[in-house]
Order: C-alpha cells, then structure tokens, then sequence
C-alpha cells in the first residue's frame, strides 16, 4: 500500500508546482496598443523593429515573431501580446556610432488594430 500512496503523492505535488508555475508565467504577459516601428533591415543598415508601449520604447528580443507584412510601413499601431524581460538589448546597427541600449520584450502575438 505504501509504494502506491508514494509515487501517487509526488505525482500530485509535481503537478501542483507545474500548474503554479504555468499561472506565474501567465501574469508575467501584459497585452497593449502598442506601435511597431520599421527601421530596415539590421543587414542594409536598418535597425529592426522597435515598439512603443504607452510612450517607452523596447526593442523585441524575437523579431521574428513579428509578421512580414509590418515591413511594409514605416509604423503600424497593433495590439500586441509580449512579456517585459529582465535585461536591456545592447543592439549595433545603422550607421549609429554608439550603441543603441532599450529594455528588451518578448513579443507573444501581434494583432492588427
């Protein structure tokens, strides 16, 4: 009876932690009107994507998250899903002689507005 009852607890402790975890992660995502600015491409002297919310701007992590069609604008305003992370981006591109350093986001999903 008690090798059942074991594995039976942990498995339920395990589970527990799993599903307080994926609820941790979840409040970590904001969803905004957000504008996605168009800099050109970081290989023609561009500098990417860039995104205001609510006036700051953050540079994404995970460009390609972000549909192709949103090259096609200088600026577009979507409503975006996205998670702020911890550390700033440190990107070189352009022309720029300095360094170019924003907080950083993940972007989850981009929606048209």
């Amino acid at each position: 009876m008690k090798r059942i009852l074991l594995p039976a607890f942990l498995f339920l402790i395990a589970s527990c932690q799993q599903e307080a975890r994926q609820d941790e992660l979840t409040e970590l995502n904001h969803s905004a009107a957000a504008t996605l600015y168009w800099t050109g491409e970081i290989a023609a002297d561009g500098c990417g994507f860039e995104v205001e919310i609510a006036g700051k701007r953050y540079l994404p992590e995970n460009e390609e998250a972000i549909p192709h069609k949103y090259k096609a604008q200088d600026s577009s305003g979507v409503r975006l899903t996205y998670r702020i992370l911890p550390d700033p981006i440190d990107r070189r591109c352009g022309m720029l002689p300095q360094p170019r350093v924003l907080p950083a986001v993940r972007i989850l999903s981009v929606e048209a507005l």
